[in-house]
């Protein structure tokens, strides 16, 4: 009977794989965009329609700095074109405002770039949001486009989508006593 002996190099191989595509699929889970808690209604004006459809936040507390956790938040926001002209579209036209009043511009790679919609069309597209305070991801947030949609030489003035992404987490905030 011979016996085998199974080489270290390939037993990391194997383990690093399988953690890594665990890992990665549990990591996938987690940053997976889901409708929120709370959602308003789309905000129309001028033919033109912005909803939101999908979201996900996450919130790092700072127990060194109270009142200053870093939040990540990505929505997906679907516009509509139903005017009877082009439109354009300026991701870094979009802000999150927070329960507060502060209001956080957008952080995704390539968002001063405009983008065209025709009449008729709707596109779909992610904004990604950053803060340390302000936001919370169990608190109300608005999704305000001041500068976000323009017809012609002028903006579209649309209200805010106001939504929760997520429930209060239990104890959170709460004094121990």
């Amino acid at each position: 009977m011979t016996k085998r002996k199974v080489s270290g190099s390939f037993l990391n191989r194997v383990v690093g794989f399988t953690a890594g595509t665990f890992g990665f699929t549990a990591l996938a889970l987690a940053c997976a965009l889901h409708p929120p808690v709370q959602n308003g209604a789309a905000a129309v004006a001028d033919g033109v329609q912005v909803a939101l459809l999908r979201q996900s936040c996450s919130q790092t507390v700072e127990a060194d700095w109270p009142g200053n956790d870093l939040v990540e938040a990505t929505v997906e926001v679907q516009i509509h074109n139903g005017a009877a002209m082009p439109v354009s579209l300026r991701r870094d036209g979009f802000r999150l405002g927070a329960a507060d009043g502060s209001a956080v511009r957008p952080s995704t790679w390539g968002a001063n770039e405009p983008m065209s919609l025709e009449p008729g069309q709707t596109q779909t597209l992610q904004l990604r949001f950053m803060s340390r305070g302000g936001l919370s991801c169990s608190a109300p947030m608005t999704l305000e486009s001041p500068a976000a949609v323009t017809k012609g030489d002028r903006p579209v003035n649309l209200a805010g989508v106001t939504f929760t992404p997520a429930r209060p987490l239990s104890g959170y905030g709460a004094s121990a006593s």
